[in-house]
Formats: C-alpha cells, structure tokens, sequence
C-alpha cells in the first residue's frame, strides 16, 4: 500500500482504524512495542487495543526511567542523603523507588524532590556548607538538561550522582531477544526531539524492523501503527516521522552537543535486566571533580530480585502487568512493591490507574 495514501486520513480515526484492519495479517501475529511511558499511557487509557485485530498486539517496552534505574545506584542515593553534611537532590518519582534496604522517602534522612535541574544551583547557593548532591536518572530527554547544568558552572559543593540510560541501545537488545520477538517500533517522541529520527535508522536497515517515531496524541499513534502495517503488507521496512512538527532527522544539535561534551558512553547497570554495552552515559574522567561516585568512593551493590515481582520481564515486553500475582494486590500505587508501579510511565501503574486488572 502506497504510504502516501495512508498519510491523507492521519486526523481521521475511523479511517485509520478501518485501515489498520484491512492492512493486519489475518495468518500471524504482530508485535508492535512501544518505548515511552506517555505512549503506553495514551494507548491504554485510550482503550486502543480494544480496537486493535486480533493479531496486532501493542507492547509496552523500556519506556520508564524510573524503573531501569539500577537499585545500586537509588542505595547509594539513599546512603548519601544520611550523611549529616550532604543534601540529596532528586526528581519526585526517585523517592518512593523501593529497593531491599526501602527507598529514598522511608530511609533517606537529608534530602528534596526538584523538578528541573537549574533548582540544583539555588539549593546550593543556601546551602553552602553542605555537600549538594543531584541524584540525575534517565533517559537522553533528562541528561541534556543535566549537561546544560554542568555548562552553567557548578558551585564547589554540587557533584551529581548519574543513572543516565540511552533508548536506541536497549531497543536493540530486544530486537535480538527471540523471546521478546518485536515485529515494529513506535520511537519515543520525547526522546527523539533529542537524539533525532535518524537514530533508529538501524532497526529498518539491520534488522527489518519498521520503525515509526510518533506523537502522543491517539490520532498520531493510529497513525504510527497504519504506517507500520503498511510497511509490513509491502515488505518494505523502513524509518518513517509522524511527528515531524516537533522531531527532526538529526535531534537538537545543542543537546547532543552538550551531552557529549560531559558524558561518554559506557557499560550501565539496567534493573532486572542486568549490564548493557555502551547502553548508558557516565561523566567523562575530566569531570571527576562533579562526579558523586568518585567523590564518595561509592560501590556496587548487588541487586536483589524482589520475590513475586515480574517488572523485568514487563519492562523487556516479555509479559503484561497483569500477568504478575503482586499487581493490585499487594502491590498498588500507594504499596509499590516493584519500580514498575511507582512513576506515572511506568506501565504497572499505568495499567492499574486505568483498571486494567
């Protein structure tokens, strides 16, 4: 089917709907996984798999940072806030994090819930005599402003303790995961406004995976799935933008830029999932100075499975939230016993808040 004609109706939803059931296989099924918590939240509350054929399954992937982020790291954020002479600075979700010691808010002593990295610089400047830590988790829409920070020139008492993941990297661990078995991806929006479109130019070119970045309004991911049913109909696998209005082929010059001035690639611990080549971003060796770990000398600590929880296998679309015995029972938004349930992007909470039991 000729894309362009799919393109005419991307503000009709019947059209698009009707057109996802003519272009799905009637003989197989189709994976389609998403990597963005906005995404799964609009697909779920939206009740798009309810309209979706029989053969198309809609995945939630790795789309929350919250919940990738290795519990070393939230131990050793928790361990530094208990230090008398240090204040830890982190962003709302981090705090409720549970890990096998609890989390930042029940065992943390000294710390405060930011929502945007510049508020590092003010925390700093009234508190002089302490030691300012900024607890800075996920993905590449997060480490920008985080380098943008570093580029203000931090105060003398600021290090920053990083968790920074990078989304091409893990799509590309699932896409050779058979268990996993992704037919197509819809590229996160957020992300891709940074890193570009031309970034996930190596799931269509490697490995024959349509790729479409998308928006996160349901008309525009209607659209995403028509376009990548399209593409699987023809046999022809390729990159494709619906978002165009706000993401570019090449992302935002000045984030990249930033970011790689600061950060380099390196081996990062995800949370259930283990260590990941090159899937992360670490402050390079000239900016020891600002980085927490070198700082505190701090260590790794062994991760711990917490008994019952399957949030590893929902983050790698190995199963769905209500596949696991703890969901909406003893694990809830308010009782998170998971990461999964804990940020509004995580696919748990997303699914229990809209009663997907």
């Amino acid at each position: 089917m000729n894309i362009e004609k799919v393109l005419k109706v991307y503000d009709n939803p019947e059209k698009l709907i009707h057109l996802i059931h003519e272009l799905a296989p009637k003989d197989r099924k189709v994976k389609i996984m998403n990597v963005c918590g906005s995404h799964e939240h609009t697909i779920t509350f939206s009740g798009m798999r309810s309209l979706m054929p029989e053969t198309i399954e809609l995945v939630p992937g790795p789309g929350c940072p919250v919940c990738v982020c290795s519990e070393s790291d939230i131990i050793n954020a928790i361990k530094l806030s208990q230090r008398d002479d240090t204040i830890l600075l982190t962003y709302g979700d981090m705090l409720r994090v549970p890990t096998k010691i609890g989390s930042i808010r029940s065992e943390g002593k000294n710390y405060k819930m930011i929502s945007a990295p510049h508020e590092v610089l003010k925390i700093a400047k009234e508190n002089p005599d302490k030691n300012i830590v900024f607890f800075s988790i996920g993905f590449e829409t997060t480490t920008a402003p985080t380098a943008a920070l570093i580029e203000m020139e931090l105060p003398e008492n600021v290090t920053i303790l990083t968790s920074q993941k990078l989304t091409p990297e893990i799509m590309e661990i699932l896409v050779k995961d058979s268990e996993v078995g992704v037919d197509a991806f819809v590229a996160p929006g957020h992300v891709s406004a940074i890193v570009g479109a031309n970034a996930w130019k190596r799931f269509p070119e490697n490995y024959g995976i349509p790729t479409v970045v998308a928006g996160f309004e349901p008309e525009n991911l209607l659209l995403a799935f028509t376009v990548i049913l399209a593409q699987i109909k023809d046999g022809k696998p390729k990159l494709e933008n619906v978002y165009k209005g706000v993401v570019k082929d090449e992302g935002n010059k000045k984030a990249l830029e930033l970011m790689y001035k600061y950060f380099e690639k390196a081996d990062v611990n995800w949370r259930g999932i283990g260590y990941i080549p090159k899937s992360g971003l670490e402050l390079k060796k000239e900016y020891n100075n600002i980085n927490a770990r070198v700082k505190f000398n701090l260590p790794e600590i062994k991760e711990e499975k917490i008994s019952g929880c399957i949030c590893d296998k929902i983050v790698l679309g190995k199963a769905y939230p209500s596949q696991c015995k703890l969901f909406g029972k003893v694990c809830t938004p308010r009782t998170p016993k998971g990461p999964c349930m804990v940020s509004g992007e995580g696919a748990c909470n997303i699914w229990y808040r809209a009663g997907n039991q």
